[in-house]
């Protein structure tokens, strides 16, 4: 503006010096008015090249501006970028930044792809202790109620809040077992270095959840089940070693009450023997599915022999077996673990059904299922004991199962088998009336 003003007035005093010269007409007039008309050419040059160099350096600090609050869509491109290298050398930083920009993205994304499929909650926080980044999982499976840039004290979760504090206290690698939502999860604090100059500084933290929910669930069965299977072989143990110790104790004893306390000790051993039978069956049916052989099976064949097997059985309690097969019901399966599936229903209907009762057996065709229908007139099930019995070692009436050498390991078998040949079991029963098992399998139609 004061160049511009300058300019101004000296072109008014040379108009006033052209004037006088006219006026006067002497030589220091004309030399004064040539001075004055090459200060005005010059002014006049200089004042054009300030206003053409004024337009470029707005846009090239506009540029840079836009460049330092990564906003980088605004380029200098004007017909003087041939000639000057500056804004050209500057189009090249911005198209330069863009491309990074662009990798930095695409790396993101992967980084999200990535996450986003593992099936663990992750959550990253930097050294502030604000949230980063986190992945579905996390977001889904722990209710949280964070955002981005959150500092990690708006978690609401006391005990993930305690473990990702404690974690920033030692900045090392920590791992715990948390109880969050009803779920077990095992948690690794990983922290992260970035080296400058071969000087790694602490820049964060990696959390990483790994839901051990399921895992867990297994080992209280375990415990409970190792628990279960020491008592139930307690007993029989604990009768062999009575027995013992009464023989034992004098030799004179009489041929009857030595056969009695052999008798005690073999009926005890066969039971204990069954037991153990049965728990390695129920450990192979779930650990080694080689041990099923499938092949074409007739439903309707099998469960004849299985009567077959123990017609004796019934005909001993005068009990009425009634019969409604369909012919030729074929499945996929293994044709031995089938047979000991139904004679283990079949025999519990037995047992536990009195003299002179009715058991009924039954097949038919259901939405595109073949279904076995095992049901008696016996003593029933309590409402509140349905849930339990496929248990392992799990019995309704305890004495009445060990009378008949059960070992509370038939259903629990019963079930693993048919989850091996993706069949489906239901009970329905009535205290007092009798009991109904009702089995589901996928008919083979090839």
């Amino acid at each position: 503006m004061i160049k511009i003003r300058t300019f101004i007035v000296t072109f008014i005093l040379s108009i006033i010096i052209i004037f006088g010269g006219f006026m006067l007409g002497s030589i220091k007039a004309y030399m004064l008015l040539i001075l004055s008309l090459l200060s005005l050419t010059i002014h006049g040059m200089i004042i054009f090249f300030y206003l053409i160099y004024k337009r470029d350096y707005d846009n090239l600090n506009q540029t840079i501006e836009n460049i330092i609050n990564d906003n980088i869509d605004g380029k200098i491109i004007t017909k003087f970028i041939k000639q000057h290298k500056l804004n050209a050398n500057l189009n090249r930083i911005v198209k330069k930044i863009e491309k990074l920009s662009f990798k930095k993205e695409e790396h993101e994304l992967t980084i999200r792809i990535l996450t986003n499929n593992i099936t663990h909650p992750i959550i990253y926080i930097d050294r502030d202790g604000r949230i980063r980044y986190t992945n579905h999982q996390f977001l889904n499976s722990i209710d949280a109620n964070i955002e981005i840039n959150d500092i990690y004290e708006k978690l609401r979760i006391q005990s993930i809040f305690k473990f990702i504090d404690d974690a920033f206290i030692f900045e090392s690698k920590v791992s715990d077992y948390l109880s969050i939502n009803d779920r077990f999860y095992h948690i690794n604090a990983i922290p992260v270095r970035n080296s400058v100059y071969d000087i790694f500084s602490f820049i964060g933290i990696l959390f990483i959840f790994d839901d051990i929910t399921e895992l867990k669930k297994y080992e209280v069965l375990q415990r409970e089940f190792l628990a279960d299977a020491s008592h139930e072989l307690k007993t029989p143990l604990s009768a062999i070693k009575g027995a013992s110790e009464i023989l034992l104790e004098r030799e004179n004893h009489s041929k009857a009450t030595v056969r009695e306390f052999l008798t005690i000790i073999k009926s005890e051993n066969e039971r204990m023997e069954k037991i153990v039978n049965d728990i390695l069956l129920i450990s192979r049916l779930e650990n080694d599915k080689g041990i099923i052989h499938f092949e074409e099976v007739d439903l309707t064949k099998l469960i004849y022999k299985v009567v077959e097997i123990l017609k004796p059985k019934i005909n001993a309690k005068s009990q009425i077996l009634k019969l409604n097969l369909t012919d030729k019901l074929m499945i996929s399966g293994d044709y031995y673990r089938l047979k000991h599936v139904f004679l283990n229903l079949l025999l519990n209907s037995i047992n536990y059904t009195d003299e002179n009762k009715n058991i009924y057996v039954k097949s038919y065709i259901k939405d595109d299922n073949i279904v076995i229908s095992i049901k008696d007139e016996g003593i029933g099930i309590a409402k509140e004991a349905l849930p339990h019995i496929f248990e392992r070692f799990y019995r309704i009436d305890k004495a009445r199962s060990r009378e008949t050498g059960g070992t509370g390991l038939g259903l629990a078998i019963v079930k693993s088998t048919l989850d091996i040949h993706k069949a489906k079991i239901e009970v329905n029963s009535i205290l007092n009336e009798g009991t109904e098992f009702l089995i589901y399998f996928k008919e083979n139609r090839n």
